[in-house]
């Protein structure tokens, strides 16, 4: 049986896809004021906090309440190992891009873009380009094959001028 949750969640997704921010906002809040230990719902809430407010102490909240209640949801490993990276915070995200890698259904060419972009971030283009090239690999979509290929000759173009 389908939850009034799970709706309003999917409402609410449907919403940022068209660019409706504040009503997105607005139908997760009716979710997190009956049930705040919502994990799908602390997940995009955490989406939000951290791509439209740039507030990572909040969106790190979301993530890690998320992170207890619904484990299995992939998107919350992609948002959380991009606010870490970005808070360069390395330790962490290996361990959150690792557990990632057990969840089922989790879109591996994106996480394996991840563990590169979290080594290009530490000047390690070798490791960089291994992931990169590892993410080309899993990947299915055009897009995702072209900016790889851009990763790598990023890092191809970084490794000769260091």
């Amino acid at each position: 049986m389908i939850e009034a949750a799970d709706n309003q969640i999917l409402k609410a997704q449907h919403l940022l896809v068209e660019g409706r921010v504040e009503e997105c906002l607005q139908e997760l809040s009716l979710v997190l004021a009956r049930q705040p230990e919502n994990g799908r719902a602390q997940a995009l809430l955490g989406h939000l906090r951290l791509r439209y407010f740039r507030n990572f102490n909040t969106a790190e909240e979301s993530f890690k309440i998320a992170m207890r209640q619904a484990a299995n949801y992939p998107d919350l490993y992609y948002d959380y190992a991009d606010l870490l990276i970005m808070l360069e915070r390395y330790t962490e995200t290996v361990a959150v891009l690792n557990k990632g890698m057990e969840v089922p259904g989790i879109e591996k060419d994106k996480l394996y873009s991840l563990f590169g972009r979290l080594n290009e971030r530490q000047e390690k283009w070798d490791d960089a380009i291994d992931y990169y090239t590892k993410a080309l690999l899993y990947t299915f979509s055009d897009e995702v094959f072209a900016a790889c290929n851009a990763d790598i000759n990023r890092c191809n173009l970084k490794k000769r001028r260091v």
